[in-house]
Parts: structure tokens; sequence; C-alpha cells
């Protein structure tokens, strides 16, 4: 979350991961990449995870860094036995699946910890051992969960491997015989990140409801069984939310009623604080913000997590900049949730383009230049100029273009648009935050208008504006934009 590589030399800054975020995305990671982890990190990690709480502040735990390449290949032997002896007891399907499954990293992961939980500690007195004397292994597991949670905040992936025989992974390693083996760890950085667990993805349980496991009370029913019962927990919904360009006086009633009600909201990065801030305060915030060109939340993570989150029973808001139906990735979000049984509704918002041209009171058609409004997207999914635009369609005359995500590859598309026949003279408004305190507006043309978006460089959303219909805005109210229009496209004393 906040850092990808502690080597790299060139870290991309961004928001530091909330505990809500961590939790999240710590996931047993079986697929690492082979790079090494720098000792002075695994020393940080072990030092924060030593903090962890314990019973009567016993902290039992031994951790044992298994360097050696002949005891790692016995605990990976010893795996592979104990793994083909859990076969035995599945069969059919998941017997197969259980097969495929890839179960663990000792191939690529560089670093091995066994924890142990010494049982003889004399550190603690005894306190609270006298009557739960499992509560040493419990501590140990509270110490692996936030070493777990420490090893994401670097950026590092952890897996529990837990098919293993304890007594041999002891005697593999050396381990006196008053210590009991808790997990053997393996700690890397990810070859992949996903926020739902690679079980679930796969196929072998899903995540069940909250309620299953929650209850104020066990109510004990009369029957053959005499076994307490709960009831199924209700299943939540979720609704994707159009936040509109930036200004909360844009949100539609509607919008506003589902932020009230959320019990968690999935936002994005572009969506403007004062929006956020509507949000009751109990409401859980979740940034799954697409960070331009570094690493973010992939979108088969953002759909895992509406379910997850939705089949705990909450009320899931789906917060998009703009327009969720405009470039907003709903379509996969509205298909994930339906294949999940989930209820889901839409919520439109003033897309970004709307925003935009009334802010600048500016008529994205003409009856007379302008006949047709067409929104193309500057980017693929890889971050490239798409291959598949209509070149035609944009160098027509007759069409206002409004171009969405445009700052790296805007060159490159007017330089083909140009080629295609488009007018190096139409006029060209390219506008940063739009209809937010921080709004920028830059007047050209279509020949120019990329250069000087890159000697600008704004920060925040950038779309850019493109057609004859431009050339008759009226901005009676901004002599600043007027005067630029006049001077940049020559339209002095038109009307």
């Amino acid at each position: 979350m906040t850092n990808s590589n502690p080597e790299d030399p060139a870290p991309q800054p961004h928001a530091p991961a909330t505990l809500e975020e961590l939790v999240r995305w710590r996931r047993d990671v079986r697929r690492f990449r082979s790079e090494a982890v720098p000792d002075q990190l695994i020393d940080r990690l072990l030092r924060l995870a030593d903090l962890a709480p314990s019973v009567g502040n016993s902290q039992p735990w031994r951790i044992v860094n298994v360097r050696a390449p002949e005891t790692r290949a016995s605990i990976v032997k010893n795996f592979e036995e104990a793994r083909t002896r859990s076969a035995e007891a599945y069969a059919g399907d998941q017997a197969d699946l259980y097969t495929r499954l890839k179960l663990a990293g000792f191939d690529a992961a560089p670093v091995h910890l066994a924890v142990f939980s010494d049982r003889s500690a004399l550190q603690g007195h005894g306190l609270g051992r006298q009557t739960m004397p499992e509560t040493l292994d419990h501590s140990c597991a509270c110490m692996v969960t936030v070493l777990w949670l420490a090893a994401r905040e670097a950026g590092l992936g952890l897996g529990w491997v837990s098919i293993v025989d304890p007594e041999r992974v002891a005697e593999a390693v050396g381990a006196p015989a008053h210590w009991k083996l808790v997990g053997y760890l393996l700690l890397g950085w990810p070859e992949e990140e996903h926020l739902d667990p690679e079980l679930e993805r796969h196929g072998w349980q899903p995540r069940t409801p909250f309620e299953t496991r929650y209850s104020k009370e066990i109510v004990r029913v009369t029957g053959e069984a005499g076994e307490a019962r709960q009831g199924a927990g209700s299943i939540g919904s979720v609704s994707l939310v159009g936040a509109g360009p930036g200004d909360p006086e844009l949100l539609t009633l509607k919008a506003i009623k589902a932020l009230k009600a959320a019990d968690a909201v999935l936002f994005d990065d572009l969506v403007a604080k004062p929006i956020l801030a509507l949000v009751r305060p109990e409401t859980r915030m979740i940034n799954v913000g697409k960070r331009g060109y570094r690493t973010s939340c992939k979108q088969p993570d953002i759909n895992a997590m509406m379910v997850t989150l939705a089949r705990e029973g909450l009320k899931v808001v789906r917060l998009k900049s703009g327009d969720p139906l405009i470039f907003g990735r709903a379509g996969e979000e509205i298909e994930a949730c339906q294949d999940a049984g989930i209820e889901i509704t839409v919520v439109p918002g003033v897309t970004s383009a709307q925003g935009a041209a009334a802010s600048l009171k500016v008529s994205l058609t003409n009856r007379d230049h302008a006949r047709r409004l067409q929104f193309i997207t500057a980017h693929d999914r890889r971050g490239h100029l798409p291959q598949d635009i209509d070149w035609s369609a944009v160098a027509d005359s007759a069409a206002t273009t409004v171009i969405y995500m445009p700052k790296r590859t805007l060159a490159e598309l007017t330089e083909v648009a140009l080629v295609h026949g488009l007018d190096p003279k139409t006029p060209a408004i390219a506008v940063a935050n739009a209809t937010r305190p921080d709004e920028q507006v830059f007047v050209s043309t279509v020949g120019a208008i990329a250069a000087e978006l890159d000697s600008a460089h704004p920060e925040g959303p950038v779309l850019v504006m493109v057609g004859e219909a431009l050339r008759y805005a009226i901005a009676k109210d901004s002599a600043e934009l007027t005067e630029a229009l006049a001077a940049t496209l020559d339209v002095t004393g038109r009307s």
C-alpha cells in the first residue's frame, strides 16, 4: 500500500493505507517474486510484531529465520508428503480442485520463518494461563497478525503454511521439545495483489455473511438436535453513485440519500473531499482509487470487495467521480453483483464534460456547427492511446469531441487526429479540476493544446473539449476567458 519496494530509488508517493485497507488486503500470499527482502526491513517488521499483545505479557513466541537450503528442502518435502495425505480426505470435484490449488510458495519466497509457542515460558508469571493455557498459542497468533499487517504496509505479502507435520519442522530447525509450532510463514514481494482470498477466487470456499458469526445472544431452540440455531444473515445491496465532477452542489438528491444511508463507501481518488464529508462518521470509508500509472486497486478486487461487503449485510455505495456509466467501468461492477445475486442500483451523476461546459458557459452543441457530441477516452487498459478510435469522427468539423483522461496521450492523439484531417486551428479548451475551487482553464487550438498542457502540468483530473461549437462560446461573466478566446481564436467582434 505505502511502498512497493524499499530499495526503489524513486518510489511513487501516495496516501498511507488506512487500517481497513491493510486488513482487507491481508491475504494469504502464495505467489511471490524472487527479489530479496533487505535484512533491515525484516528486522524492523519483526520488532514491530514483537510489540503484539500477549496474555500476562508473556511474549511466548519464538521465531526462527530458516535460511539453510537443506533445512528448507526438508520442510518442502514435509509439506509435499502432508499434502498428499490430506488429499485423501477429499473426493470428486473437491479433490480435483485441492490438487490444483497452489497452497504454498516455498519456491520463490525469499524469507522463511518458523513460529513457535514456548509453553514453558516463565515470563508473565502464569497470569491467565491457569484457566486458559491455550492463550499462549493465541498470543503467538496475535503476533503473526501484527506481522502480517506490518508486512502489508511495507508492500510485502505473507503466507501461512499449515499443511506440515509440526514435529518434523521442529526437528528440522532444531527447536527445543517444549516449543510448539504455530505456523510456518513465507514472506516476500507479492507477484500479484488481490483483496479477495485466493481460495474464494478459485472456488474452494466463499466468505459467508458476517451475521452467521455474530450474535447478541444465543437462542436455544427445542428440537431433536437440541442445538443452538442462529438465523441466516440478510444480504445487503450495492449502489453505483455518480459524485459529479467535484462541486458538491451538483450531487443529485438521490446520490445524497444513498450516501447518508451507506454502511460502507468505496470511493475513487478523484472524488472531492467535500462530497466525502457528507457521509456519516460511522460509515466505513475505503479508498479504491485507480491511481494513474501507480500501484492501484485492481478492478476484480473492487468487484470482490463490493460483493463481500454486501454479503455481510451492508448497504454499499460505490462512489465514482462524474457519472459511473461514462468511462467508470460500471459494466464490470454491475455484472459482478448480478452474478453474485446482489441487488444493485445506479445513481447517475453529472459527468465531467457537462460540469466543465456549464462552469465555462460553453455550449457543446450548436445548430449550425455541431450536430453531434461524442465522448472518447485517451487511454486503454494498458494506459496507451486506444487503437480503435474512429479518427474520421474525431476529425469531423460538425462534431464536438470531449476527451477524457488525456494527460499522457494527448500529444499523440492530436497528432493522429491532424493526420486524419482535423483542422489544427480547431478550438480546444482543456479544463483541470472542473467545477472545483482550483479549476484551471486552458483555451487554445488542437495544434497547440498538448504543448500548453505539458508546459502547465496541472494537477488533478483533466479533460479536453474540441470542436467548432467552442468558437462561439459566450462567457459574459468571465472577461478573462473571453479575452483568451479572442486572442487565441481571433474571434473578436463575432457573435
